[in-house]
């Protein structure tokens, strides 16, 4: 799978927030670091019990997808430090609010 646009307990985010899906028993790490992933424009999504998303995703899982569905990670563990660096990863790569919009620092 290479995005997520297909799965429907996901299309209340589409084009507006990144998403982390997390299809485990125990997701308190990534609930602890809600505040961080929410500064970085994602939303935590929690499956605890086998449904829909687990049975797309695979579970254990936690992916993390951009805004606009690409998956960007996936990992059997609830790794806060990859799923954060991923996460900015989508927003350095975004022409309207990485480093391509800030312009020529030497420009001055």
């Amino acid at each position: 799978m290479r995005d997520v646009r297909s799965l429907e307990p996901l299309w209340h985010l589409r084009q507006r927030r990144h998403a982390v899906v997390a299809c485990i028993d125990d997701p308190a790490e990534l609930e602890a670091a809600a505040e961080a992933l929410r500064e970085l424009g994602a939303e935590l999504v929690v499956e605890r019990r086998p449904g829909p998303l687990s049975a797309a995703l695979g579970r254990p899982s936690v992916t993390v997808a951009s805004r606009f569905g690409r998956i960007g990670w996936r990992g059997e563990a609830a790794s806060v430090e990859r799923v954060l660096a991923e996460l900015e990863s989508f927003e350095l790569s975004c022409p309207e609010c990485g480093p391509q919009a800030w312009g020529d620092p030497g420009g001055f």
